[in-house]
């Protein structure tokens, strides 16, 4: 890592004084952060080269002495614009940074943020892999781990992601839910992965490609300046039969899903998290499928939310009547083959006379007819209720 010391010596900071703290002069420096809000600390990684005006507690010494006192565990420095807010650093302040031994910093009235910004991230690329920090970036953007939109954006534009401009989509990628722990190699999800990743890569519309951990396998990140094309190329790769032949015999360990192309640091959060969700609900609903995508799930993500809002039990209550689970498995299956009794035989291992047994006693449980479409779209409801519930 980049010490304080090291990036004071760089053309692009010089001007910048040290006025206290000169003790720390070699923490190490991992992130470059604004500052002009109070709670500063909630946005704060570790090891942060933090720039500031001193706006949040211009008007009072004591809230300046109070905010070193706060960021001296966090901050490898502290770098104070003076001359519009505060104009100067005073004397208290830079005895409370000598007590902590963290580098006070006074930047000169000229200087713009955005010249220190790009200097530090330039240093920091260059003694810190980029796909670390790219990865780290990514995810402050999901989980909103930042307090200024204009600085992340420079921050991305460094690492080569126009994040103001450009359309972005994610792809999740993780073992199905029946698969058994021993399928749980990461090294292998990642090489599968990075092999969609590349094909991905390869075609013209996309700008920019690349893969990373989360919370549940890899997601990988594809970025396009238009929504239509990058969403068509991607619905050209995301499907069964392309990544049946793509992973072979992997894929029925695999699954996958897509999120929708969106705009901008609030669209690599959304694209991620339907994504994700789309990826949740799909496996609850269909868990024969190893490929979905947020626009086929988006009206059971709304069902679900309405679910969430009201008493779900409601629809379940249907089929309360039903206590045996392979007639309701039947069912369930009855509406996953668009009612054909063959399929649902052929896909349960069950001899069809079985199937139609089964869905015979349901109407009777019940008293609905599967035939008759206002009764069917009542027990589809209270099946896909049933599922998103986990009853």
């Amino acid at each position: 890592m980049v010490s304080v010391r090291d990036l004071l010596k760089l053309p692009a900071l010089a001007g910048i004084t040290v006025v206290a703290g000169t003790e720390g002069l070699e923490n190490q420096v991992e992130h470059v952060t604004v500052m002009e809000v109070p709670d500063i600390r909630q946005w704060l990684k570790g090891n942060d080269f933090l720039i500031t005006s001193f706006y949040s507690v211009r008007q009072s010494e004591e809230g300046q002495c109070e905010l070193i006192d706060s960021l001296s565990d966090t901050c490898c420095c502290v770098a104070v614009k003076t001359g519009q807010y505060v104009k100067s650093i005073s004397e208290r302040v830079r005895e409370k940074a000598d007590q902590h031994g963290l580098p006070l910093l006074q930047i000169p009235y000229e200087m713009t943020y955005i010249d220190i910004i790009v200097a530090v991230m330039n240093q920091i690329l260059e003694e810190k892999g980029e796909t670390e920090i790219l990865e780290k970036y990514v995810r402050d953007i999901i989980y909103e781990n930042y307090s200024d939109e204009f600085s992340m954006s420079e921050k991305g534009r460094l690492l080569g992601l126009e994040v103001k401009r450009d359309y972005f989509a994610a792809i999740t990628i993780a073992f199905r839910k029946d698969k058994s722990s021993s399928y749980r190699d990461d090294k292998k999800l990642g090489f599968w992965s990075r092999s969609l990743e590349e094909r991905i890569r390869r075609r013209d519309v996309v700008n920019r490609c690349f893969q990373m951990r989360m919370d549940r396998g890899f997601i990988i990140l594809a970025e396009a300046s238009e929504k239509e094309p990058l969403e068509e190329a991607l619905n050209s790769i995301i499907n069964e039969s392309y990544l049946k032949n793509l992973w072979k015999m992997e894929s029925d360990l695999l699954a996958c899903s897509m999120g929708p192309a969106r705009k901008g640091m609030a669209g690599i959060r959304d694209t991620y998290l339907l994504s994700s969700r789309s990826l949740r609900i799909g496996e609850l609903l269909f868990a024969g499928r190893s490929v979905y995508s947020y626009q086929e799930m988006q009206e059971f993500c709304a069902l679900e939310d309405m679910l969430s809002k009201t008493d779900g039990k409601i629809f379940v209550s249907l089929l309360s009547g039903v206590k045996n689970r392979e007639i309701l498995s039947a069912v369930s299956m009855w509406y996953e083959c668009g009612g054909s009794v063959d399929e649902v035989a052929a896909k349960m291992f069950t001899h069809k006379n079985t199937i139609k047994y089964r869905l015979r006693r349901f109407q009777e449980l019940t008293r609905l007819d599967l035939r008759n479409p206002t009764d069917s779209f009542k027990v589809y409801l209270a099946i896909l209720a049933m599922k998103l519930q986990n009853i």
